[in-house]
């Protein structure tokens, strides 16, 4: 999904002269799809191959479920889904968010009966992009629609409609055209355990009908501590799980100087080299980083070494309000335990609950409700064999800074 750098021109404020300013490749923003998208192939070959089970075998694959925790490219894999369907196949996506207390399943409903209006009036031999279908309203960008659309997906009068029925009609009208769909979910952890039954019951005695259906989850890795507790069906154990985390060296690499070289600015090794240090494999530190480095370079033909020690403490202050955020939310009790955490890691160890109490002096059952407070938070997320970790990595870093300065 490479894009080329564009050159745009606007008056300078208080001169009436015309500047030319380079756009920052680099997107650091909340679901701002990445000039260079690297890594996360394996979920990707999961999802062609689910879109390929649907198309051509004619069954519904089983859900692909993306776990990690915050800024590593959950709901920006998800848009890849998306973008793989409609170019392989020409399927729209519907995509929910759930949202705490939220009207999940009405959202869904609304969603779905909107794609069903949209597919039933398409023209499916002009399509070149997708439809995206976010809560109540539908985003047009395919079947050789101009520029943008949108549509109201608005509920029907009377009674709320059934879930199942309207997605059994949506299915209905996909299958007349020769198309499929695709059901996206982004913070599948806000959901109540209720609501997420209900739907996957639904999808679930409907998959005997061989519908073209491909569904992608993803969530933070708290979801994991509802398995097992009949708090996620059963139809859920057996999908297809994928961990996402920092990414590898060389990926890490790829989406941090690519940006750049598609721009027109490369971006020498040894400014790599030092922006790595700080972001390391974080999607969106990496992002960050490019940012301020392409910022200091204005000027410039390349992004050097110079220009990325200057952008160092405009980076490290990003990043600090995101594990400033979640420091504040926490109760001084909460915070003893974070930063009994951040000291284990510190150490080399592996937090866990057992070293975890051991380093504030106290048994693991006096504080298991702390863990457990901060687990619901999203502060911190559990590994199936114990492990704690930062929902945000590198919070216990910042956490031993911040004692040190203290």
């Amino acid at each position: 999904m490479a894009i080329a750098a564009r050159t745009c021109t606007r008056p300078t404020q208080g001169r009436g002269s015309v500047a030319e300013r380079e756009e920052n490749p680099y997107r650091p923003g909340f679901n701002q799809p990445p000039l260079v998208f690297a890594g996360r192939a394996d979920v990707l070959d999961g999802a062609a191959e689910a879109l390929d089970i649907a198309a051509y075998d004619g069954r519904t694959p089983r859900p692909l479920i993306l776990l990690g925790p915050r800024g590593v490219g959950k709901t920006v894999t998800l848009g890849e889904i998306s973008a793989l369907a409609a170019e392989r196949h020409g399927w729209p996506t519907v995509h929910v968010e759930a949202k705490l207390a939220g009207p999940f399943l009405s959202d869904l409903t609304a969603g779905l009966h909107g794609a069903g209006r949209l597919l039933a009036g398409a023209d499916l031999d002009r399509r070149k992009s997708r439809i995206r279908v976010t809560g109540g309203k539908v985003e047009a960008r395919a079947f050789g629609v101009g520029g943008e659309l949108q549509f109201d997906a608005e509920r029907p009068e009377g009674p709320a409609p059934n879930l199942g029925a309207t997605l059994a009609e949506t299915m209905r009208i996909a299958i007349e055209r020769s198309a499929g769909l695709v059901l996206t979910v982004d913070e599948l952890q806000n959901a109540e355990p209720g609501d997420v039954s209900m739907l996957f019951g639904v999808i679930q005695e409907y998959v005997p009908n061989g519908w073209p259906l491909v569904i992608a989850l993803a969530a933070l890795p708290t979801l994991r501590e509802n398995r097992g507790r009949r708090r996620l069906p059963t139809y859920l154990e057996r999908a297809e799980w994928h961990d996402l985390d920092t990414l590898p060296p060389t990926e890490a690499r790829q989406a941090l100087v690519g940006p750049a070289q598609q721009a027109g600015r490369p971006m020498t090794p040894g400014a790599a080299d030092a922006l790595l240090g700080h972001a390391g494999g974080y999607p969106y530190a990496i992002q960050v980083a490019g940012h301020f480095a392409w910022r200091a370079s204005h000027g410039s033909r390349a992004i050097g070494v110079d220009h990325a020690r200057a952008a160092v403490p405009k980076i490290e202050a990003d990043l600090a309000q995101l594990f400033r955020s979640r420091w504040d939310d926490a109760s001084p009790r909460e915070q003893e335990y974070l930063r009994a955490m951040a000291a284990v890691a510190g150490r080399g160890e592996v937090p866990r609950g057992g070293p975890v109490a051991a380093e504030l002096g106290a048994p693991v059952t006096s504080v298991s409700y702390l863990r457990a407070r901060l687990l619901r938070k999203g502060t911190i997320y559990r590994e199936a064999g114990g492990a704690l970790h930062f929902i945000t990595p590198g919070m216990g870093a910042w956490i031993r800074a911040r004692d040190r300065e203290d």
